[in-house]
């Protein structure tokens, strides 16, 4: 029995073609994020759904996939998560992928391609309240993250440097593994944003050449003025980790989580990140993130 549901062009179903270009090339984009049926109010919605959805149009612009009307993508949204509700699921993981569509042999594609729209839904994970509040541990990778400045930002579907660099450890004392760019700045993790503070000012590595501007990135920046006196975008190098007071990262999955050690560096977990931490994980809070279905 799997433990997901797919929707594929609008249809239940788990296969795609092989000649798919998704496939073929990783010619596509995907976006992740959580989904609640709040029962006690009757409200069944995805989290920041309209900042993934900006995030679809942008990839799918700069890669020139034809998106089919937002109609329609919600449309598929609302009948895969009614079918959750029906197999009584609450909650979960609404995982989006777009590819180009099936196509045949060679790397130029014909300007009337139709694209393949997959959604999946997977069961939630939910984070220990005990990690929430004693962190996580994080190390360095070797694997480099791939440079493009054209793509950057955009979580499209050739992720094969966060799969090398995720190979490096498998056993389960690190959280997630940091990645460099070529030229030595650290720019995110294998599945996470990273955010450092200091001084009660907060800092986050610039994506411009490579990395993936995470939604929940997007979220806290916007809103780190609640909890630090400034946010900074800027150049991090390995030597200066060392200067900062404490670390955390962040996903549309986990939201915020704070890290207590990277490499030799031990970082405190301050009162600011634990109110962050409640703020986003309060319910009132999340039901006002929600994109209602």
């Amino acid at each position: 029995m799997n433990d997901f549901i797919s929707l594929i062009n609008g249809e239940f179903s788990n296969q795609v073609s092989v000649i798919d270009r998704g496939l073929s090339y990783g010619d596509g984009l995907f976006e992740t994020m959580s989904w609640s049926y709040l029962e006690d109010k009757k409200i069944l919605g995805v989290e920041f759904w309209n900042r993934h959805l900006e995030r679809i149009k942008e990839g799918c612009s700069v890669m020139k996939i034809k998106l089919p009307p937002t109609k329609i993508l919600k449309n598929y949204r609302e009948k895969i998560l009614r079918e959750c509700l029906k197999q009584g699921i609450n909650n979960g993981v609404l995982k989006i992928l777009i590819t180009r569509g099936v196509g045949g042999r060679g790397y130029k594609f014909e300007k009337d391609i139709l694209p393949t729209i997959i959604f999946l839904s997977f069961p939630s994970r939910k984070i220990d309240k005990e990690i929430l509040n004693k962190g996580v541990k994080l190390r360095f990778c070797k694997f480099p993250i791939f440079e493009n400045p054209m793509l950057a930002g955009l979580k499209h579907l050739n992720r094969i440097d966060s799969v090398m660099a995720r190979s490096e450890w498998q056993d389960d004392e690190f959280f997630d593994g940091v990645m460099f760019d070529n030229s030595e700045n650290i720019i995110d993790g294998t599945m996470t944003n990273l955010f450092f503070s200091k001084n009660k000012v907060l800092y986050t590595p610039m994506i411009k050449k490579s990395g993936i501007n995470g939604i929940m990135r997007q979220v806290v920046i916007d809103n780190a003025k609640l909890f630090f006196s400034d946010v900074c975008e800027i150049e991090i190098k390995k030597n200066v980790i060392s200067t900062f007071d404490e670390m955390f990262v962040t996903n549309s999955v986990i939201k915020i989580l704070p890290v207590t050690h990277l490499g030799n560096k031990e970082f405190k977990i301050t009162e600011a990140t634990r109110k962050m931490i409640k703020f986003f994980s309060e319910k009132r809070n999340r039901s006002k993130n929600l994109e209602l279905v």
